[in-house]
């Protein structure tokens, strides 16, 4: 059951992601908001990777964050992105469909440097590390477009630059 929502989940979310995805092969990948934030491309490229993080939520009893990496990398190419996003689409499901409600339930420890930070059920670090930073990334990423001008997709309602159904088909047309 845990195991059957979670990836429902994920699978709304990895649909969404998709098409802004899809909306920044639009856009300056160099092109950033401020100074300290990251490029547009590296944003997109943090967004289609996150669901590669699924592994290091799933194995073991804990991640430390202090052993992580430079962070997402700059694609040379919008067509990168999406190659790497269905990449990572396909490791998360690999991985999410062989945990059973058993192994999601059991105590799951964020690090930082050895020091925890957290501890949740698994479930829990996968929904909230995993899917929910897609999200909260995601979200970033459309501010980024409509900075620049590309339209937002409609993701769970109408964005000002899409509609999800036509005007005649709304609730007291």
């Amino acid at each position: 059951m845990i195991q059957s929502l979670l990836r429902q989940q994920l699978d709304a979310e990895l649909a969404c992601s998709r098409e802004v995805l899809v909306a920044a092969q639009q856009a300056p990948l160099g092109w950033k908001p401020h100074e300290v934030s990251f490029s547009l491309g590296r944003l997109a490229m943090h967004v289609a990777t996150i669901p590669s993080w699924m592994p290091a939520f799933t194995r073991g009893d804990g991640y430390d964050m202090g052993a992580g990496g430079p962070g997402p990398r700059m694609p040379a190419t919008a067509a990168e992105i999406l190659e790497a996003y269905d990449d990572a689409v396909v490791r998360a499901h690999a991985v999410l469909d062989t945990l059973d409600d058993r192994a999601l339930a059991e105590s799951w420890t964020l690090l930082r440097d050895g020091a925890p930070i957290a501890t949740m059920p698994r479930a829990e670090a996968v929904s909230r590390y995993v899917v929910r930073h897609l999200v909260h990334h995601r979200g970033q990423l459309t501010v980024y477009l409509r900075l620049c001008g590309i339209p937002v997709p409609a993701l769970y309602g109408d964005s000002a630059d899409r509609r999800m159904l036509p005007p005649e088909a709304e609730v007291g047309a």
